[in-house]
């Protein structure tokens, strides 16, 4: 399968490239960057030609799939001018800006009879598959309560990239899509209704979500909350998930983590405990017992991407939707919106259409 690079920055470099020459049966067969740097490096890499223009690129290269890697507010366009040009796109997160931009991307998908999936690969991380693939088992139950907490020293408007730093009021929609898109996969649900809370800490005069919480509802019953503090000055800590389910839960840390715990509890029996995972460790507790149920391998973004890059490949080949889905990714922007809308007027708000195809929603 022919794949070309539009982006050839971190992302691409880091990741997109290492998954896609690591998948059986891929060719990368172009690049398009504005920066020449960044097109030598493409091409050293590869062996294949770089251009400056996304036309060029489509044009001279002929892809069957493009991935897409710049910045967010491009990608719209971008991902039009893919699926006019013939290929299939996997777009990096967060998928578009707004809802209406996502729809308009489907229905030219739909038109060019080609798939669009988004790289939210946090879901094929060891871990987090781990936690997914044990929710429902008959020793662990149904999910009634799952948290994502995300603790960093780093303020949105203190970003290195310049193009997150020019968006510090867009914490939840950059990189919480990430935690967004975990929960619905854990679900297995889109949510009813959200409700949520934003602050830029002491500081009122700035326009920032630097603390996000919000809480969602599920139709099945079970309750999900997201929690971002980008003002931690204790231990931070990535991403941490706690799954409550009925006979169990489970949980899993990304980031790194080794700690000595030793202590009583009352109606608990003594315990001295080392948790350690420096790539990122998932486990299953029940009362003060507890087992590891994964362990992320190291370079863990790679081997995610590859997972995924590897499963949506096979997915276009046999003309069927992949995971990761642009249609998903819909889903999860509709939440995100929903979110804001509730920190901005202070009410639960209602998703009438998550799941459905409808990017209404209505405050109570």
């Amino acid at each position: 399968m022919r794949c070309a690079v539009i982006g050839l920055g971190w992302a691409a470099d880091s990741f997109h490239l290492p998954a896609l020459q690591g998948t059986p049966g891929v060719e990368v067969v172009g690049g398009c960057d504005t920066d020449a740097e960044r097109r030598d490096r493409f091409a050293a890499k590869t062996g294949a030609p770089a251009y400056d223009t996304a036309t060029e690129l489509l044009e001279r290269s002929r892809p069957d799939v493009v991935v897409v890697a710049t910045p967010p507010g491009s990608h719209r366009a971008l991902c039009l001018d893919a699926l006019a040009a013939g290929a299939h796109v996997i777009c990096e997160k967060p998928f578009v800006e707004t809802v209406d931009d996502a729809d308009a991307v489907l229905a030219a998908a739909a038109t060019a009879g080609r798939q669009v999936a988004v790289n939210h690969q946090y879901r094929e991380k060891p871990i987090f598959r781990a936690v997914r693939d044990r929710i429902g088992t008959k020793d662990v139950g149904r999910l009634v309560f799952v948290q994502f907490t995300q603790l960093m020293d780093l303020a949105p408007w203190d970003e290195p990239v310049q193009w997150r730093r020019a968006m510090p009021n867009r914490t939840l929609f950059e990189g919480g899509v990430h935690l967004v898109d975990l929960m619905l996969t854990l679900t297995g649900e889109a949510p009813v209704a959200v409700y949520a809370r934003t602050s830029s800490g002491l500081d009122r005069t700035r326009a920032a979500d630097a603390i996000h919480l919000v809480l969602l509802e599920f139709p099945g019953g079970a309750l999900g909350q997201i929690t971002i503090d980008r003002l931690c000055k204790a231990g931070t800590r990535y991403v941490e998930l706690r799954a409550d389910c009925e006979h169990a839960s489970l949980r899993a840390s990304y980031g790194g983590r080794a700690l000595l715990q030793a202590g009583l509890k009352r109606a608990e029996r003594p315990a001295i405990r080392l948790v350690y995972g420096l790539g990122g460790v998932a486990w299953k507790e029940r009362g003060t017992s507890r087992k590891t149920i994964g362990r992320n391998p190291r370079h863990p973004e790679i081997v995610a991407t590859r997972t995924l890059f590897g499963k949506i490949l096979e997915a276009f080949a046999e003309g069927r939707e992949p995971p990761s889905s642009a249609r998903e990714a819909r889903t999860v922007l509709e939440v995100i919106a929903g979110a804001y809308r509730s920190a901005e007027t202070g009410e639960r708000v209602v998703l009438s259409g998550a799941g459905t195809g409808s990017a209404s929603a209505t405050s109570v």
